[in-house]
């Protein structure tokens, strides 16, 4: 097995999506090493470990200083979307059919303009993109075939976080839940608006993730520093033409849970160049 040790730096966000030249298979290929059996993308760090299974299943696992994952519960989901917006107004997330992903690509451990196809429920197509570039994990994506949709729809990525706080102990008692305040209450997310204003949002703090005074216009920047994930700081960026919005269950601290949802402007990157960084350091 190949483990690469990625060099720090900023990412390259705007790429050229290319094909390969291998055939096309049912679902996704993977890896033939035991232990990655199940991955068709790949990388690992000192950092952290990023991995898309054959099923476009993808987690991000956060290292200690040791290489080894801070907790099992704190795996990071990302979850590639196709979202349609009824006349009603309500999104509807459209579930991927697993048997429809394919790759022109062999499996990889060196993701390089990765790509890959499929189609969710309504017989919508979708192609995603996984590149690491400098210790950065890129992502995008696109819709295929628009001139079948009927509703407003876009591609869209979801960056989940868990629940940071610690299990609460049956024996709880107050000085043990006074640790806990203490120990949270730097933890926070810095965000960069797309019109440049800047938000500092405490972790501990109720909050609407949608609303103005979090997401703003949209997002662009979103540092992500939880005393959770030690001494790792995550950090998601949007590149030109694109943004993100915060979702999480209504008038909730960010420490129980919240998602970064990327969406590229079609009108705009009509060819779906935009992407979405991850770096974690």
């Amino acid at each position: 097995m190949m483990i690469r040790s990625l060099k720090a730096g900023a990412p390259m966000v705007g790429m050229v999506v290319l094909a390969g030249m291998l055939p096309l298979s049912a679902q996704l290929p993977t890896l033939s090493e035991k232990e990655n059996l199940a991955y068709f993308v790949v990388v690992r760090s000192k950092s952290f470990q990023f991995g898309v299974e054959s099923n476009a299943k993808t987690t991000v696992k956060v290292f200690d200083g040791k290489g080894e994952p801070i907790n099992s519960k704190l795996t990071i989901d990302v979850n590639f979307n196709v979202i349609e917006t009824m006349p009603n107004g309500k999104n509807i997330t459209r579930q991927i059919n697993a048997k429809s992903l394919e790759s022109a690509q062999a499996a990889t451990d060196e993701p390089k303009n990765m790509v890959f196809k499929g189609k969710v429920t309504g017989n919508i197509e979708f192609e995603a993109t996984v590149s690491e570039e400098r210790g950065a994990i890129l992502l995008g994506g696109r819709l295929l075939n628009p001139e079948v949709l009927k509703n407003p729809t876009q591609f869209s990525i979801e960056v989940k976080i868990s629940n940071t706080i610690p299990e609460a102990k049956t024996d709880a008692t107050r000085k043990d839940t006074k640790e806990l305040e203490d120990k949270i209450k730097g933890d926070k997310l810095q965000l960069i608006w797309t019109d440049g204003k800047k938000a500092r949002i405490p972790s501990n703090k109720a909050v609407e993730g949608a609303s103005k005074d979090v997401s703003g216009p949209g997002i662009t920047t979103a540092a992500i520093e939880f005393s959770a994930f030690k001494d790792r700081k995550i950090q998601l960026t949007a590149s030109p033409n694109s943004s993100m919005m915060i979702s999480n269950a209504s008038n909730q601290p960010l420490s129980e849970g919240f998602s970064l949802n990327w969406t590229a402007d079609i009108a705009k990157d009509p060819e779906g160049k935009a992407r979405l960084a991850i770096e974690i350091r």
